[in-house]
């Protein structure tokens, strides 16, 4: 569920991390998409943001049968695997994309 930060349901405890509400994308895709069309500095910032929290989020959603979370759950699963995708280029590529690669709009996902 992607909704603007003042409608973005989080459990209690993580609601500061509203301001992330644009990275709860529901696909892989959009994710990727969102990563590469983000400057690394932006992707620092988030990845700066979730980082030291991750542990707590997993261990927060780990109280729930995954496919049963609550909304603001499902919220906060989505923040944590936007946080997958956003550490790929923080912490391997250095850059949104990658470096002398493919133009990612050349791949496809099946699955």
């Amino acid at each position: 569920m992607n909704t603007t930060a003042t409608t973005f349901a989080l459990p209690k405890g993580f609601e500061d991390l509203a301001w992330l509400a644009d990275w709860a994308l529901p696909t892989e895709r959009a994710r990727h998409a969102k990563r590469v069309a983000t400057p690394i500095e932006e992707l620092q910032r988030v990845y700066d943001t979730l980082l030291p929290r991750i542990e707590g989020m997993i261990a927060h959603l780990d109280q729930f049968p995954v496919d049963a979370l609550p909304p603001a759950e499902q919220n906060l699963m989505l923040l944590t695997l936007a946080f997958v995708e956003v550490s790929l280029s923080v912490e391997l590529l250095h850059s949104p994309t990658v470096p002398d690669g493919f133009a990612p709009s050349r791949f496809e996902v099946h699955f």
